[in-house]
């Protein structure tokens, strides 16, 4: 069976609510959240996604028309999707694989298709951050070019209402109960 990666439309109703499904279920199987935390919504909220920044698929079959194996979102600047970038830098967020299909190079080719698509609209820049536990994902980035950033490392308490609070690290270490971002960059 062959993959193909495209663009998902905020007009794809039934494609947005199984990649926002197989976005949660990814961070949920890997332990990263549990099914009461605050950032669910948004990872099940495609749909916001396609409609503020370039949400591409990888789809089991070559035209397209089966599952969706795979999720990645580009963020260009100006989205409010922007957590990290800063001026005319693109940013990637919420890369999901389907847990049944990992270890087949769909996360790599995703991540390509997304540079690919920064490059051709004008990045100077990619970033991205990734939780400090993420080493399969932190060997991903830096094989692909990445670059760590420490300088741009953050720290972040997650609130109810699924937003988060940046907050200084305290003498090197994070206060109680937030969590580490490990920043990137990419340039062409």
């Amino acid at each position: 069976m062959r993959f193909a990666v495209r663009k998902v439309g905020p007009d794809e109703k039934s494609r947005l609510q199984e990649i926002g499904e197989l976005t949660a279920l990814a961070y949920l199987a890997d332990g990263l959240i549990d099914h009461a935390h605050p950032y669910v919504p948004q990872l099940r909220d495609a749909a916001a996604r396609a409609q503020d920044a370039e949400l591409l698929a990888m789809i089991d079959g070559e035209r397209g028309e089966g599952s969706i194996v795979g999720t990645i979102t580009l963020v260009p600047p100006g989205s409010p999707f922007i957590e990290l970038a800063e001026d005319a830098e693109f940013e990637l967020r919420m890369l999901a694989v389907s847990p049944i299909e990992r270890g087949r190079g769909i996360g790599r080719t995703l991540t390509q298709a997304a540079m690919d698509r920064a490059v051709e609209q004008g990045a100077r820049r990619i970033v991205l951050s990734t939780l400090d536990t993420m080493h399969a994902a932190h060997r991903l980035y830096e094989r692909m070019g990445f670059r760590r950033r420490e300088e741009l490392d953050w720290v972040v308490v997650d609130n109810e209402d699924g937003s988060v609070t940046r907050v200084p690290l305290e003498h090197g270490e994070p206060p109680v109960g937030a969590v580490r971002l490990l920043a990137y960059s990419w340039e062409p």
